[in-house]
């Protein structure tokens, strides 16, 4: 029997479940993001506050030897050096943040740390005496045995010494003459049992410690495998997906090959959709909003993915906001936000559709056509007749000064105020200054507009898949990000908004559009609902095996995003360039889902819009010379702009398609001409 047996702590005692900086590194998204507002810019990405703390503990393991002691270092004071260089004004006293992010740390080595259970029988054949764990590490020895307790192995080594709290370490080989000194223990009286073959093997059988080496070779391989993953996220995002579609192969179920075959092509896109979920757990922390709300329709499928992403409601040792559903539209909010009826108000509508009805202004205003039919015949303004500028033209600005006609509308617009309001406040959203989160696909935020008109002492902020640029003054008490491409930033990316509706379509929800809303038996509001038959027989038949693709690879990737420390910004190119192949290079049952589909476009348009219907060859050489034919084939222009999409419609020859795909590209072009020029005006 031996009087003295110690033991090495990781990769002995413990191991992680990941590279052993991967820690360090998930303590720097958690200083990221719960001290954003205090960080210098240039570190506001979690790998850059790594190095620079790998940088401060090189420099505090220089300062030990000059000082006489081995290169070691402890955790707080490796914290306090780095706050004052990563932090803003790094003059100030850090102690309190720096024990907030010690309990951090500790709380990752916890979560991310798994006890050897094999180890034991190794131990029990070298008996002693006395048994302490020796461990080079930063941590103090009274963490270190926090954690031994937490995983139960407290029965092996009751009390330990950690390298940091003597300034002495086993690589130098003075660790293990303090340990003999200390306790009065010859070297040869001693064992020593750990994994390293240099610091736990070479150097204390030199000095005279029975050394046993521990290193089983099935965990080499694990440890291997974890310093790729640690230096190639590329090869880490690959390696999950490969896993993803294999434990897909296993659970295929009852699909058929077309559906499976949607399924993988939503594994694959599955990154686009957990870094807009990921970004929106991280943007709400930073921004400290108190609620997420996601808008309808397609909210209804981020917030699934969002509550696997941010399983737990935690990220980065933080809290994420309560997360709910809002039945909301632009049809069910604009009218009730409407500040006065009046030609300036109505250019909120117009300056998005400069071609407009009244038959279709009726429907945006979510009012029945026959209600406003005769005050527009009252000045030759037939409902159904297409006015290009209508705030130019002059029967539709004495049409806006007739009394009658803004006293029926400004009735509306009471009605529809006071039941949005009783729906809002029903969901949790009052007139105060609480500042909360809203979720939508995009493309300009006119929801979010909406409510910041109608709530002006709200504080919202909007996250977004993309936006378009801008076209109306944006209310001063809300904030848009976007987490694909912003137009209104820089034009990276930006072709991806040239064609919306296919993503729309692949985010979309069989729960119908709302409509409105209406006040039941004592206040309570209701959203009324339209479900359209056609619409959703192209969610049954498709988007709905691709979005449960989606969800299965999200709880796959669940366990990386906190093990691997990842962060949205990393996976924002894969993310772009998904979305790029989504709509440039479709899947055939794609492009068909899309053709088959009945897209509502009621607020602007006025109707649903049958996407199998295009203009004609006829129409198209036709509108060369004929005014109302040119605005058919540029509203189809508009409304479509998918150009990839036109070329599976095996319903139309060649020639037809030849020419709706030139009209289209020409058509971006035009767009891409004024957004350029917009760009580079205002720069």
């Amino acid at each position: 029997m031996y009087q003295l047996r110690t033991i090495d702590v990781w990769d002995t005692l413990l191991r992680r479940r990941c590279h052993p900086d991967l820690i360090k590194l998930a303590t720097a998204r958690h200083l990221v993001f719960a001290y954003h507002e205090d960080l210098d810019p240039e570190y506001l990405d979690h790998w850059a506050v790594l190095r620079e703390r790998c940088s401060v503990e090189a420099v505090l393991g220089s300062e030990a030897r000059k000082a006489g002691d081995d290169d070691e270092y402890r955790l707080s004071d490796v914290l306090d050096r780095l706050l004052e260089r990563v932090f803003a004004h790094g003059d100030q006293d850090h102690s309190a943040t720096v024990q907030s992010l010690i309990q951090v740390e500790l709380e990752n080595e916890r979560r991310h740390t798994y006890p050897d259970a094999r180890c034991r029988d190794l131990i029990g054949r070298y008996p002693a005496k006395k048994t302490l764990f020796l461990s080079d590490f930063y941590m103090p020895a009274k963490m270190l045995m926090q954690l031994i307790e937490f995983h139960g192995m407290h029965d092996l080594v009751p009390d330990g010494i950690s390298s940091c709290d003597v300034m002495l370490n086993k690589r130098s080989g003075r660790l293990y003459r303090y340990v003999h000194a200390h306790h009065a223990v010859e070297p040869s009286a001693h064992v020593h049992i750990g994994d390293n073959a240099y610091s736990d093997v070479e150097v204390p059988a030199r000095l005279g410690v029975k050394a046993v080496h521990y290193s089983p070779e099935e965990e080499k391989q694990t440890r291997r495998l974890q310093e790729k993953c640690f230096s190639d996220r590329a090869f880490l995002f690959r390696l999950i997906e490969k896993r993803v579609l294999e434990a897909a192969a296993i659970n295929r179920n009852a699909r058929t090959t077309q559906e499976d075959m949607i399924f993988r092509l939503g594994i694959r896109a599955a990154p686009l959709f957990i870094g807009f979920g990921l970004s929106i757990a991280e943007r709400s922390i930073v921004d400290k909003v108190r609620r997420l709300f996601f808008f309808t329709r397609e909210g209804e499928f981020f917030l699934k993915v969002f509550d696997v992403v941010s399983r737990g409601r935690r990220l980065a040792n933080q809290d994420v906001p309560e997360a709910r559903l809002l039945e909301i539209s632009r049809v069910a909010t604009f009218c009730a936000s409407l500040r006065s009826v009046s030609i300036d108000e109505m250019m909120r509508l117009w300056t998005l559709y400069d071609n407009q009805s009244m038959y279709a202004l009726s429907r945006s205003l979510g009012m029945d056509p026959a209600a406003l039919a005769g005050l527009c015949m009252r000045h030759s303004i037939a409902p159904t007749e297409t006015i290009a500028h209508p705030w130019q033209d002059e029967r539709v600005r004495r049409l806006f000064a007739d009394e009658e006609f803004k006293q029926v509308v400004g009735e509306k617009v009471h009605s529809d105020r006071r039941a949005l309001l009783a729906y809002l406040s029903e969901r949790g959203i009052r007139e105060d200054q609480e500042y909360i989160g809203v979720v939508d696909i995009g493309w300009r935020g006119t929801i979010q507009d909406n409510l910041a008109w109608l709530l002006p002492q709200k504080r919202i902020s909007g996250y977004y898949l993309g936006l378009q640029r801008f076209l109306n003054q944006q209310p001063p008490n809300c904030s848009k990000r976007a987490y694909g491409p912003d137009a209104n930033l820089d034009l990276g990316f930006s072709h991806l908004l040239d064609a919306v509706s296919p993503i729309e379509m692949l985010c979309n929800s069989p729960s119908g559009s709302v409509m409105g809303y209406r006040l039941e038996a004592r206040g309570r509001a209701v959203a009324d609902r339209l479900i359209e038959p056609a619409e959703n027989a192209v969610y049954a038949n498709t988007v709905r095996h691709f979005q449960d693709g989606v969800l299965f690879a999200c709880d796959h990737w669940a366990p990386y995003i906190e093990n691997h420390a990842i962060c949205s910004k990393e996976l924002r190119e894969l993310a772009c360039n998904i979305w790029n192949a989504l709509i440039v290079k479709p899947e055939r049952q794609i492009s068909q889902a899309y053709a088959a589909l009945s897209h509502n476009e009621v607020f602007g348009v006025g109707c649903f819009v049958d996407k199998r219907i295009v203009p004609t060859p006829e129409q198209m050489i036709k509108s060369l010379l004929s005014p109302k034919a040119r605005r058919d084939v540029i509203l189809y222009i508009k409304q479509t702009q998918w150009t990839s999409g036109l070329w599976h419609r095996s319903d139309l020859s060649v020639l037809h398609r030849g020419m709706l795909v030139s009209a289209l590209v020409a058509g971006k072009a035009y767009k891409r001409l004024r957004l350029w020029t917009r760009h580079y005006l205002a720069r």
